[in-house]
């Protein structure tokens, strides 16, 4: 029963990812490369600053859905994905992704001007048993802006 009842969700959780993947209508904001096999984490994520000069704040967002549609290998190729066996592929890919960890040095009492680093780490055995290449690059500064004088 237990199988059965695990079988049952994984199957609900990824047909909810792949329709969520296939895309309601949302834009996305950052471009997807298909061609190099490469997925770069740092590309889906950014950094919106708030608040006062001296006293801003900086939160993280990282673009998940596009990164597994990168992942998969484009839009078209999830709207192949149809059948309950492509949910075992699709499901190491949201292993993978689940894996990731991102964070950041600093992320109060910003000023404009100042740099912030986001570190981004993954478990390598979940992206290698989706066959899934994340490159080298592990963090990346940016410079903080927008903030009310």
């Amino acid at each position: 029963m237990f199988k059965f009842r695990k079988t049952v969700v994984l199957a609900t959780a990824g047909m909810s990812i792949l329709l969520a993947l296939a895309g309601c209508g949302a834009e996305k904001k950052t471009q997807i490369n298909t061609t190099d096999g490469i997925t770069n984490i740092l590309d889906y994520v950014t950094v919106d600053f708030n608040g006062k000069n001296g006293e801003g704040t900086a939160f993280v967002n990282v673009d998940y859905d596009g990164m597994e549609t990168e992942m998969v290998g484009g839009k078209e190729k999830i709207e192949e994905l149809d059948e309950l066996g492509d949910l075992t592929e699709l499901t190491k890919y949201i292993n993978a992704v689940s894996s990731i960890s991102v964070s950041i040095d600093k992320n109060k009492e910003l000023s404009n001007g100042d740099e912030v680093v986001v570190s981004v780490t993954y478990d390598e055995t979940a992206a290698e048993s989706a066959g899934v290449v994340f490159g080298d690059e592990t963090s990346k500064s940016f410079e903080v802006k927008g903030l009310k004088k």
